[in-house]
């Protein structure tokens, strides 16, 4: 019973050595190539994609890049649009999913998300209350030309579609004149005075057509303010229906065929009360996208540490079988495993510094040391587990590998031969399974077996009672 939990303990360290070396080599491709942030445009892209908005879209970002530039608009670097290629065919080819949303590339331009962006592609984290605000402030500056949707007119508007962008709302007054043409008085007698009324006196004349409206003394309510009330006091403005009201006529002036049209206003219903509960249920609707992207990417990641799990297994030719055989044969190996089992269960591993996918804080050099420190107690055991790998001495179908060493050269097809024949091992994948676990695992199972193996405590040393007095026997 011993040899064979010494013999467990033994392999579980072997395991847990090289999970944390795959665990700190993924963290590190993590943190250079930036995949958590990748991964997050990627989710943000599937919200966001929408062909009917594309053209609207483009043609605002179009339009603004000329009013902010000019006719001279500035030359991107050649570097920055290597990189940007770059992250693009990283994203297309190694995260499939839908084409690039020129929606999501100007919510990327916000200045609440650019403020979040790390490195070269932009955030891995994006609080739902900073997204809510950036999505609803991008989809206002965009102008809809859309001729077939009605426009929802604001509360308090006269006109019964909004005014184009840039366009002064007309003037209640000139409305009137245009619609009701009163009659012109006849001009009155030289030297007379034109007769007076207090009506008259209280009323101004319409203006005719062309003149600018007399000033008043209450400016008419611009669109979307609350209509003033009965008694001709001002109205004091609404906190709750005013914004309320902006978000669902924002939302309506969109293109009838957008899916994100139908998912705003599925979200932003009539059973919305105000703004606050509006803000609430879109949060909720990014939560929920974002916990499917967590589970996107903790697959992929799953996929990647396997098949390093699977490299580092057949570099360091740690095949599980072998392993087991060595420590139940040497008694001095399987005493030196125990030794370096008991340090390794006192130093719990590095956590992984995300949650759900997005990180906040990534540490590529605490990565890299720790990984350091596996390869180096991985390395220093007497199990000889060295990087290298080696041809086989013997072979099924000498004649085929004379023929291809003589035309990819004896060295790469000795490489060849040693990784198949390390592939097709199966002391080699059951080690490789065991190593994509993750090191949480195997550190938790290597604990429970060092404190079953030393679940008995060895005696204590023998202490005479007080006030006895010396044994005979020992001055004999």
């Amino acid at each position: 019973m011993g040899t064979t939990l010494d013999i467990a303990i033994g392999l579980v360290s072997v395991f847990f050595l090289l999970s944390v070396l795959c665990s700190a080599i993924y963290e590190a491709l993590a943190g250079v190539f930036r995949l958590r942030a990748l991964n997050l445009a990627q989710s943000i892209e599937i919200m966001l994609a929408d062909r009917a908005l594309d053209p609207h879209v483009l043609r605002s970002l179009a339009a603004h890049d000329a009013a902010a530039h000019g006719a001279t608009a500035p030359r991107e670097p050649v570097t920055t649009r290597l990189i940007r290629h770059a992250a693009e065919l990283v994203r297309v080819r190694l995260m499939p999913g839908p084409p690039p949303s020129p929606l999501a590339a100007a919510l990327r331009q916000h200045p609440l998300i650019k403020d979040l962006k790390y490195g070269w592609v932009g955030p891995s984290y994006i609080p739902s209350h900073v997204f809510v605000a950036a999505l609803i402030d991008t989809l206002r500056h965009i102008e809809w030309h859309n001729g077939d949707a009605p426009s929802l007119p604001k509360a308090g508007a006269a006109a019964p579609s909004l005014p184009q962008a840039g366009a002064a709302a007309p003037s209640p007054l000139l409305a009137s004149a245009a619609v009701a043409p009163t009659a012109t008085p006849a001009p009155a007698p030289a030297g007379d005075a034109a007769p007076s009324s207090p009506a008259s006196a209280a009323e101004p004349s319409p203006p005719s057509a062309g003149a600018a409206p007399p000033p008043t003394g209450a400016a008419p309510p611009p669109a979307g303010a609350a209509a003033p009330p009965p008694g001709g006091g001002a109205a004091l403005p609404s906190c709750d229906e005013e914004p309320l009201d902006e978000l669902k006529g924002l939302i309506q002036r969109m293109p009838r065929e957008s899916d994100l049209r139908r998912a705003l206003a599925t979200i932003v219903d009539g059973t919305v009360r105000d703004i606050r509960e509006a803000n609430i249920r879109l949060e909720r609707w990014f939560n929920d996208a974002m916990d499917r992207a967590a589970g996107r990417y903790k697959r992929r990641t799953q996929l990647l540490i396997s098949a390093t799990a699977l490299v580092l297994c057949i570099g360091f030719n740690a095949d599980s079988i072998k392993l087991a055989g060595a420590l139940s044969r040497d008694a001095v190996v399987r005493a030196a495993m125990i030794t370096a089992a008991q340090e390794m269960a006192k130093s719990a591993p590095r956590a992984a510094p995300h949650t759900g996918g997005m990180d906040k804080d990534e540490d590529i050099m605490a990565a890299l040391a720790q990984g350091g420190g596996a390869h180096s107690q991985l390395t220093g055991l007497d199990l000889k587990i060295t990087w290298g790998v080696q041809a086989p001495e013997q072979t099924s179908t000498p004649g085929l590998w004379k023929a291809l060493s003589a035309i990819l050269g004896q060295g790469l097809v000795a490489w060849i031969r040693g990784v198949l024949d390390r592939l097709l091992s199966p002391g080699i994948l059951i080690t490789a399974a065991a190593a994509s676990l993750g090191a949480p695992f195997w550190f938790d199972l290597l604990n429970k077996l060092v404190n079953l193996r030393t679940v008995g405590k060895s005696p204590e040393p023998y202490e005479p009672p007080k006030g006895a007095g010396p044994d005979s026997s020992v001055n004999r």
